[in-house]
């Protein structure tokens, strides 16, 4: 086997597009990496990275490894010990084979972190999914060119208003839009990208029973314009709140800047914009006085405006928007080009 063909455990190319499946033991393995329970995503990244490093070829190859070498993964190597010992392997890669069989039929594709698939903007967070699971148009995930707009859902007639115009402007300079799915400026982002004959990524808490219900034809409808829905989760994860908040992350890593419309100082939005704040990049809220909204003390915008008293996002008029497209044009460049020497690198 040639050396590149080995680091196939790092891509999971499953569609139903595809006659013929690559299944190699390294990513059957990488699933099954994530099935052990009580190992959890910084753990298996930190693994991820040493079975790459050292051109591994099985998970009893980094357990050899890592017994001797990684006393800060002490928890998780003795949790990867006992699950060879119990022999639990061997049935746990069959259930991973059926599943990816399953997925595949549904048109699911999963990625894992390090391939040539997985975001290169993701990589900047604190700690990037080890899995993606993606259902549409793949080229989107892999391309920087997005922005991220989101916010309460209990927006204001203005607010749907300005979300829909920063869309349209964003949509028509080919920027993908990225969001939650949420009901309210979540939901009116993804119509809006729709609307304007642009791209748009839902990130959500799982493909096979989207939540919320109410939108779950708007997944459908995502799906039909070439955009994606993405998940950290496996198809059938019950959508419990805690998974809500941990998906915000990857909504502000895929965008290289993020447009929070509306929320309030203890609202949802704040999971993403946090995020976004930790990894250097921009957040931006309308300007609450150019924008016209007659009253300034409405909740809905109390925590966008708390956030520009705190120096932790930027106000932005119709007259910023070409100003701020240059701004991330050039980001989208760096970016393409980190993404050019990692895949030179695979």
């Amino acid at each position: 086997m040639p050396d590149n063909a080995r680091f196939s455990f790092l891509i999971f190319t499953f569609s139903s597009h595809q006659k013929q499946q690559e299944v190699t033991l390294q990513s059957i393995d990488v699933l099954v990496l994530h099935r052990i329970k009580g190992v959890g995503n910084v753990a298996q990244l930190a693994l991820i990275k040493c079975y790459k490093d050292n051109r591994l070829n099985s998970l009893e190859e980094l357990l050899g490894l890592v017994l001797n070498q990684t006393p800060t993964l002490k928890r998780a190597v003795k949790l990867l010990q006992d699950f060879f010992s119990n022999n639990h392997y061997l049935p746990t890669k069959v259930e991973c084979e059926n599943d990816l069989e399953k997925w595949s039929s549904a048109g699911i594709t999963v990625v894992a972190y390090g391939s040539g698939d997985y975001p290169i903007q993701l990589e900047d967070l604190d700690d990037p999914p080890a899995l993606l699971f993606c259902k549409g148009n793949l080229n989107l995930l892999s391309s920087p060119k997005s922005i991220t707009v989101v916010g309460t859902r209990e927006n204001t007639k203005l607010g749907e208003k300005i979300a829909c115009k920063t869309v349209e402007y964003f949509s028509h300079a080919d920027f993908c839009i990225v969001s939650g799915l949420a009901l309210g400026i979540d939901a009116i982002a993804h119509r809006a990208a729709l609307e304007s004959d642009g791209t748009t990524i839902a990130v959500i808490v799982d493909l096979v029973n989207v939540s919320p219900s109410n939108n779950r034809d708007l997944a459908e409808q995502i799906l039909k314009q070439n955009g994606l829905l993405v998940s950290e989760n496996p198809p059938g994860t019950r959508a419990v709140p805690g998974l809500f908040a941990k998906r915000d992350r990857i909504q502000a890593g895929l965008g290289m800047a993020i447009f929070a419309i509306e929320t309030s100082v203890d609202g949802g939005t704040m999971h993403a914009v946090n995020t976004a704040n930790s990894i250097k990049r921009d957040v931006y809220v309308p300007d609450a006085v150019a924008a016209g909204y007659s009253n300034l003390g409405v909740k809905a915008i109390s925590g966008t405006q708390w956030l520009v008293s705190k120096g932790k996002a930027k106000p932005y008029t119709r007259d910023s928007y070409d100003q701020i497209s240059h701004a991330l044009k050039q980001l989208v460049t760096s970016f393409e080009a980190k993404a050019n020497e990692k895949a030179s690198l695979l």
